[in-house]
């Protein structure tokens, strides 16, 4: 007997909240829609590098932008409330919690394929940091200089003082948190940083075939206004407890105190590191995204 399958159609919402992001978030937008995403919702939280005004060149029927103007940083809750906006507005039977400088990466098909294939609610996605050495001129696109990456990420170590204790290796050598991929139904609460969910029943969680690339340093002077807005933003935030973002604080402190040079070799590896790091198999180049955008 022939045996007919219902068809099932996900609807793929993706979130994301920017601030100062002119250099990559159309390329965060086009690379998504490729891969299956069907609506964005993008919250601006005060960008004033002409990101606000690209994104009303971008808004379409595909896109709808939000402005969050607070600088205290409540990230979990405009991602809530982007989250129940992707469900109650644009019908999302998933949503994808991103940031600007995150490209989520399916391992077979698209990412629609993926959560086809899942009987899950939360898909935990692993993340790369694609770096570059600090001390090299900043005058290539951002793309063909941040295709190095770790080959097995350092454990985050127990400090005393995380805003200035000595690393074992620059900071985006670290291992870092998932990221999450969760479905809407009954999800109530996006975590600060989306590296967790909460709903209004029980749930099944697994690991998936994603692999998001995380390029958090582009160039110099879009890590100082990175850093920056954030350790700003953040000693704003009377509610969030100082292990939260602690990178953003200890960088933004290095800044303050011993300069922008001593904060990026800090989180990034000089070339004499990294060519080392290269030899030694520590470092890996990674080039997938460059053949994707093609820049």
């Amino acid at each position: 007997m022939l045996k007919i399958y219902k068809e099932v159609i996900v609807r793929l919402v993706m979130t994301l909240l920017v601030k100062d992001e002119i250099d990559i978030i159309e390329h965060n937008l086009s690379y998504h829609f490729s891969q299956g995403v069907d609506h964005a919702i993008v919250i601006d939280n005060g960008s004033a590098d002409g990101t606000r005004e690209l994104l009303d060149k971008l808004e379409c029927g595909r896109l709808t932008v939000v402005d969050e103007p607070g600088q205290d940083y409540q990230q979990g809750i405009w991602m809530t409330r982007a989250a129940h906006m992707a469900r109650n507005d644009f019908g999302a039977d998933w949503v994808l919690n991103n940031d600007a400088d995150e490209f989520w990466v399916p391992r077979m098909g698209n990412l629609k394929a993926v959560i086809e294939r899942t009987q899950a609610d939360i898909l935990y996605c692993r993340r790369t940091n694609l770096i570059f050495p600090w001390d090299t001129s900043d005058d290539t696109p951002w793309v063909e200089r941040c295709v190095f990456s770790v080959q097995t990420p350092i454990s985050i170590p127990r400090l005393s003082n995380p805003l200035t204790d000595p690393l074992p290796c620059p900071y985006f050598y670290l291992a870092l948190p998932d990221k999450v991929l969760t479905s809407t139904q009954g999800l109530v609460e996006i975590s600060q940083g989306n590296h967790s969910a909460k709903y209004d029943r029980p749930i099944r969680e697994e690991t998936a075939e994603i692999d998001v690339l995380h390029f958090p340093v582009r160039s110099k002077k879009q890590f100082r206004s990175k850093i920056r807005n954030g350790g700003r933003a953040y000693a704003r935030n009377s509610e969030l407890t100082k292990g939260i973002g602690w990178h953003i604080r200890r960088q933004f402190q290095f800044i303050q105190e011993h300069g922008l040079n001593a904060a990026i070799a800090d989180a990034l590896p000089n070339v004499s590191a990294l060519e080392k790091d290269l030899k030694s198999g520590i470092v890996v180049e990674h080039l997938f995204l460059k053949e994707q955008l093609r820049m």
